[in-house]
């Protein structure tokens, strides 16, 4: 009787390990394709400027950061650049990075800094997107004239 129950306590650990392991592996690949969509956020190529060398290296302390940055070139030839960081890691922090890329995409173009902060922060605030924040830096160049903003901390470089 005692070996018989040993044999179920085995059999059942060994049920239980892969239950165990099925769920790891079902979070990891959830875990790597949030980071591919992640990384899907960030620009495939840099702009090309005349007088002007841009370069960046991103490295997250986790499979999935709230690390973001972004750029636009208007029509007329102003660079429009973002730098931000969402509070925490993991998928809320992959989500306002996504929240704040589809802002910056509409309101890039808009020339005046002020007025696209106050639009993605009205927008972000619909969201709900509870206790999720971002710190963000936007920048403008336009004919060797600089303006910048930030949002959240840390202050502005």
């Amino acid at each position: 009787m005692k070996v018989q129950e040993a044999l179920h306590r085995a059999e059942a650990a060994e049920l239980q390990a892969k239950v165990v392991q099925a769920e790891n592996d079902r979070k990891s690949k959830e875990l790597e394709e949030a980071r591919s969509l992640q990384l899907s956020m960030l620009p495939k190529e840099l702009p090309q400027l005349p007088n002007l060398d841009i370069a960046v290296y991103m490295k997250t302390a986790t499979e999935v950061g709230g690390d973001y940055y972004d750029f636009h070139v208007g029509m007329d030839g102003t660079l429009t650049v973002v730098l931000g960081d969402a509070t925490g890691h993991g998928m809320k922090a992959g989500t306002m990075v996504t929240a704040v890329k589809g802002l910056f995409n509409s309101y890039s173009a808009n020339p005046d800094i002020l007025y696209s902060f106050r639009e993605i922060n009205r927008c972000i605030k619909q969201m709900q997107l509870s206790k999720l924040t971002m710190c963000l830096t936007m920048l403008k160049n336009k004919k060797k004239k600089l303006i910048m903003s930030a949002a959240g901390m840390p202050p502005i470089l």
